[in-house]
């Protein structure tokens, strides 16, 4: 079994791999495990650094000759419709989602 701790955050760099986005390119990834009573406040200062979270793995792009992939965030209560927003949305009213 494999300990992390839990009162300094550990970061790590993976190995270059196929970029699902772009062909031709290589992607890696720093990570780090969101653990212990300090977790919560660690993933929201990487967030504010462009880091994402899954489950409790935090982690973010770092490719090495590549910013392609760049992480937003939109605050909803100051989302302006332009006039494009609207005719994309229209565009795909047909769509459907459900959440698992």
């Amino acid at each position: 079994m494999t300990r992390h701790p839990t009162d300094t955050p550990q970061f790590y760099l993976t190995a270059p791999s196929p970029c699902p986005y772009l062909p031709g390119q290589q992607e890696r990834k720093v990570f780090t495990h969101l653990v212990g009573s300090r977790a919560r406040t660690l993933n929201d200062v990487l967030t504010q650094g462009g880091f994402r979270r899954s489950q409790n793995i935090a982690y973010r792009p770092a490719c090495e000759r590549c910013q392609a992939c760049v992480s937003i965030r939109i605050r909803v209560d100051d989302f302006n419709w332009t006039r494009s927003f609207r005719r994309v949305w229209k565009r795909n009213g047909d769509l459907v989602g459900t959440e698992t």
